[in-house]
Formats: structure tokens, sequence, C-alpha cells
């Protein structure tokens, strides 16, 4: 490492408040040790010319890619600074997006696009501001965040879009459907040949990158350890991952959604996008439908999480920027779907079952699905920020009972009586929630089983299928 690129490393550092082995951590090689805070110069009045860091993001990288610079951006330009610019930042920040205030002062935010899982640790260690990750806390990452009550988790938690993963393939393997059991298998390295899904007979090449099985619970299968399961060929980025599967003909790997919308793929050559099926229907497709609804099975919350307590108008401020109408017309351009609730027209491609389709004729469907853990009827965090999201639209719509249905699905349990039960809990728990919330509630139809979007013999099949689905009828 030369000596300029060691200092300003050791300046970024400084700049975080980091010395010792905070800053080892953070990427800084042996001999370049973080100096004392004091012994920098102050934020852009160093020989360098430093800006003063507002905000330092890590964490999911197909975000940390995407929107969360463009609402950097929006940020930036909302505090009065001109003359922004987004470029590559030193180690261990990816990305830097800089400005200039009305009286000269350089301002910056830092990002690092890494993992869900790093986002959280840098996080927790106070080496980031803001973590960004596409999935719950787990109760060990974030001290204090699970104790919280749901309204304080609220505060420091603010999911901002949905985001999907679609399954690609190389056209010569001849799939262009995969049931989700299949999709999970072959990531799971228990189905290894093409022959026993439909394709043509060849080895199945699986491909990945290291930070999605380290760090997520991919495709429902247990990788969400640190081991890189046998025969998984890792690649290190989306655009890799796409090049790898249009060039491999036995090869099978997946892409962000936003992704798609960033690189405007081409989907005629070599590569060939993967529907899941379920029995002799087609299920939810990663478009607005199954995005906003949740139906599709690789639908991802881009969430925003703050240390617990910790007061940071800054963090505060770019929450809001994220929470703001810009914000929204940037993440749909990036191919991201706000969270938001609104108002859609179904779509299916198959006929509906009698009980289903009855109800919903020429009915409009709240995007807001509410849904429950498996075999649990309790109101975790996700379930009431759901709840609130869905009493919020209700009262802004102020629409008679009468037009309102609230569809009640259970798991499939194997015994139709038992679904019903199971479905008639979760109706109770749900008008009990509504009604405190002070909502026009309309009925509950418990449906069980009737129409399921996954298989249930596996924990994310139940989650999908255990859910709520509202209503506006004529």
């Amino acid at each position: 490492m030369t000596g300029r690129r060691a200092h300003l490393l050791t300046r970024r550092a400084a700049l975080l408040g980091l010395t010792g082995a905070a800053a080892a951590g953070m990427g800084l090689a042996h001999g370049a040790a973080a100096q004392p805070a004091n012994s920098i110069a102050p934020p852009g009045l160093g020989q360098d010319d430093e800006p003063k860091i507002l905000l330092t993001i890590a964490g999911d990288d197909g975000s940390a890619t995407t929107i969360i610079p463009k609402i950097a951006v929006n940020y930036l330009r909302f505090r009065g600074a001109n003359s922004i610019a987004t470029s590559e930042a030193d180690p261990p920040w990816t990305t830097q997006v800089s400005g200039t205030m009305l009286n000269g002062q350089k301002v910056a935010i830092l990002i690092r696009a890494s993992s869900s899982t790093d986002g959280m640790s840098l996080l927790a260690a106070g080496m980031a501001d803001i973590g960004l990750s596409l999935r719950e806390a787990r109760p060990n990452e974030l001290p204090g965040f699970m104790s919280l009550t749901p309204a304080e988790a609220a505060r420091d938690v603010r999911p901002i879009a949905l985001n999907a993963m679609v399954l690609i393939v190389n056209k010569t393997t001849g799939i262009d459907t995969l049931s989700f059991d299949d999709s999970r298998g072959i990531f799971a390295g228990k189905i290894t040949d093409w022959r026993a899904v439909g394709g043509k007979p060849g080895p199945i090449h699986r491909y990945g990158r290291a930070i999605d099985y380290r760090s997520s619970n991919l495709l429902g299968a247990s990788m969400g350890n640190e081991i890189i399961l046998p025969g998984l060929r890792v690649v290190s980025s989306y655009a890799a991952m796409r090049d790898s599967v249009a060039s491999d003909r036995q090869a099978i790997g997946y892409i962000p959604v936003n992704f798609i919308y960033q690189e405007r793929m081409n989907w005629s050559g070599d590569i060939q996008a993967v529907r899941f099926r379920l029995g002799d229907r087609l299920t939810a497709m990663p478009n607005e439908y199954g995005l906003a609804t949740g139906d599709y099975p690789l639908v991802f919350p881009i969430l925003l999480y703050r240390v617990p307590g910790r007061d940071n108008s800054e963090v505060e401020s770019f929450f809001q920027q994220a929470d703001s109408v810009q914000a929204h017309v940037d993440g749909m351009f990036a191919g991201l779907i706000p969270v938001t609730p609104r108002l859609l027209v179904p779509h299916y491609d198959k006929s509906l079952p009698a009980a289903y389709g009855n109800v919903i004729r020429n009915a409009l469907r709240i995007s807001t699905t509410v849904r429950f853990e498996p075999s649990s009827i309790k109101v975790d965090p996700r379930t009431k920020r759901t709840l609130d999201d869905l009493a919020r639209f209700l009262r802004r719509l102020d629409i008679s009972p009468e037009h309102l249905r609230h569809l009640v699905f259970s798991e499939d349990t194997g015994s139709p009586d038992r679904n019903h039960d199971i479905s008639d809990k979760l109706a109770a728990v749900f008008q009990r929630e509504l009604k405190a919330r002070n909502v026009r509630i309309g009925d509950s139809v418990s449906l069980g089983a009737t129409y399921p979007l996954a298989t249930s013999n596996n924990a994310l099949g139940q989650w999908l299928n255990r859910r709520i689905e509202t209503w506006v009828t004529p």
C-alpha cells in the first residue's frame, strides 16, 4: 500500500472515530494504523481536503449499488448541497456521494456494498450509522433490538421498497418452469441432474454468490450458515452470475429484479427466466402484483436499520428522505416496488377455486398481505408493521365494511377441518388487531388451504400460505 493510500485510509478511520482493532477490521492494512482523531485536521480543512462525513451506510450490495446512492443524492440536495457527485470510495467503502454546502463545506455520505450480515455487524459495532438489510435482524445481531416494543422497533427499522430474485437458466437446459420445491432442492445440492426436473439430461451447475449463502436463507434451503455447499460455483457479482449462466449450457443462477432493470438485460439470448409452478398452474410472477402482495416466493424487503436508542438527526432525516415521493419514483425506475399499500387489479394464469373466485370476482386487492409465522398466531414485529400499514390504508380509503372482505388462508396440514380451524383462529386475531386500530373492519372469510401459493412441507411455504388478503368488492 502506498503511503498516500494508507494516509487516506487512516483519515477515513479517524473521521469515523475508529482506532486500533476497529480500523483493522474495516480493511486497513498492517502498518497503517489509525491515528487518534485529534491528530487529524478538521474535515474539509486538511491537506487532502477531506469532506465531512455525514452518514455511513453498509449492507446489501444489490441495494447499496442502485437505490441507496440515489437516495443519498436526494438527501444532500435536500440539505442544500450543490455540485453533488457519486464516485468510487476508498476501501472499506465502495461508493461516496459528495457535495458542497453553501458555506463551502464539503460533505459526503459513504456507502459500503457488501451483505445484510455485514451491514448488521458494522451497525452493531458502531462502524456504520445505517445498516442495509434484505431480512429481519437476528436476535443476536443488533443488541437491544429484540427487546423493543413494536412501536419502538418501528422507529429504528424502516422498510423502503420490495425487491425479488429471479431464477435464470441457460436455455440449453430445456427448463422454463420449476416447482419451488425443486428449486430449493437444486440449490441445496439434492437435485443434481436436469433430467430429474424435466430438462435435458446433464449435470446441474449451480451458481451463487458466497455472501448470499452466508447471510441469507436463499430459496428456503439450509444455507444460512457459514459453509458454502459443495459443488457451488461461486461468482463475485450479479453481472458475473449473468455472464456465467449465459456461457454455461448446464447453468442455473439468480438475479435481483432491480439488477435486470439496472442492466437492461436482454432475455432473447442464452438466458431463460424461470417461472414457478404448483401442480398444474403457474404461481405469482416477479412483477408488480407478485412483489407488492408478497405472493411471489422470493420477495425481499429492503430494510434500513439504526441502533435502538441512539439519537442521530442525520439518520432520522435520511429515513424521512427514503420515504419521500422522489425515493419511491427512483425505486420504481430501478425496478423496485414501494412498500406503501395500494389497490391492485388481480391477475391469474388459471381459473380460481369457486370458494375463492366467487368472493373476489370484480374486486380489487389491497396489496398489503398479513402473514403469520408457521404454527403461530402471535403478532410479531413484522406482522405488527403489516397490520399498521393495512389499518392506515383502510382509514384513508374509508370504505363501508360491506365492501371489504378479508380472506384468511392456512397452510395445508392434510386435514381440511384443521385447515379451516387455523383460518378461524387467524381471523379472530386479525379482527381483534384491526379493531384495536379503530378500523372499519368488514367480514373475514376462512378458506383454509383453498388456494396455496407453495407446498406446505417447509417453513417458507407455510409462511407464504398462512396469510390474510384484503379485497375491496363492488
